[in-house]
């Protein structure tokens, strides 16, 4: 057989080489063709697109000033004498009632509904920290879990119920409206009336009334304790003696085991502690935390008007050029 030469692969090669630099040059000249299109496009539509931005800037810009500006006022209330409910329900009840227009009833508080534009009333549960909500999170998938063992659909949602209550303490009622002054008076009128309720008013006396009740006893017995220990003491002797469990011995009568009556001293001082703070928070039906003042509403869209409508112009503008061109194109192949 005859060999084949080895110049003949050599040529082989500088061909390929050559049809490889040549591909390559023929790609940079399409991409230079390509942007010189593009910057022919821009220079010839320059005046356009640059009308379009101007436009757009002057839209977005009277559309800020004619648009009216949404206000809110934020409330943090705890609930006192379970009431959360209560206060859940009256929420609801009130944005019923703007809804449906009750005039008569916002007169009776000292509202006037009609005055107030795109006033709103909402209510949400304030999150707590990181570890109460992960404490949730495994309460309901234990939840879940006792759910698949029995099947009855009714006692898993009462005791989920019962998980998400014990599980959110503040809670944030929002006014929303467009004028300031008659907006915050409307939201202190609004607080005033959910604390008026009857029921939890009478409630709120008998809480405190115990309250009171348990301090003047609690009082009482500290002065007695202070009091025996006092006599004891002074009635001390040399005849008399200690126990070696701190018991004070009189004379054959009855001891007295003073490390548990300062213990109790001390249960009921701190007794009476958490009763004065009870009756400090427990003033009104919705205990208010903080009540705000109004602030402005961030509204996206006009906020971003500026730069959003001559965007939006100038996108259509190329999409208009885009089947312009492919209309040209579908012409001439027809």
């Amino acid at each position: 057989m005859e060999e084949k030469s080895p110049t003949n692969n050599t040529s082989s090669d500088e061909i390929d080489l050559g049809q490889l630099f040549e591909l390559i040059k023929k790609g940079f000249h399409k991409v230079f063709i390509g942007i010189l299109r593009v910057f022919l496009y821009f220079k010839k539509n320059l005046l356009i697109l640059v009308l379009l931005g101007v436009v757009g800037v002057g839209l977005g810009y009277g559309l800020k000033q004619i648009s009216t500006i949404t206000k809110k006022t934020e409330v943090i209330v705890k609930p006192n004498f379970e009431s959360k409910d209560y206060l859940y329900g009256i929420v609801n009840e009130l944005q019923s009632k703007i809804k449906g227009k009750d005039n008569e009833f916002y007169s009776s508080i000292g509202i006037d509904l009609e005055a107030i534009k795109g006033f709103k009333i909402e209510i949400e549960p304030v999150q707590e920290s990181n570890n109460k909500v992960v404490n949730l999170e495994e309460s309901l998938k234990y939840l879940e879990y006792l759910g698949n063992l029995k099947d009855d659909n009714s006692i898993k949602q009462v005791v989920k119920n019962e998980v998400l209550a014990s599980s959110y303490v503040n809670h944030k009622i929002s006014f929303l409206y467009k004028d300031a002054k008659m907006g915050q008076d409307a939201a202190e009128k609004i607080i005033s009336y959910i604390n008026k309720n009857k029921y939890f008013q009478e409630l709120k006396e008998i809480y405190l009334d115990n309250a009171e009740s348990q301090i003047r006893e609690n009082e009482a017995l500290v002065k007695q304790i202070d009091l025996l220990v006092t006599n004891y003491t002074k009635a001390l002797g040399s005849k008399n003696g200690t126990s070696g469990d701190g018991m004070v011995l009189l004379g054959g009568e009855e001891g007295l085991d003073i490390p548990q009556l300062l213990n109790l001293k001390n249960k009921l001082i701190e007794t009476t502690g958490t009763n004065k703070l009870e009756i400090k928070e427990q003033q009104e039906t919705i205990k208010i935390l903080n009540f705000g003042g109004p602030q402005q509403i961030k509204q996206a869209f006009f906020t971003k008007g500026l730069v959003l409508i001559p965007s939006i112009l100038i996108f259509l503008f190329f999409v208009w050029s885009f089947i312009k061109y492919l209309n040209k194109k579908t012409k001439e192949l027809l």
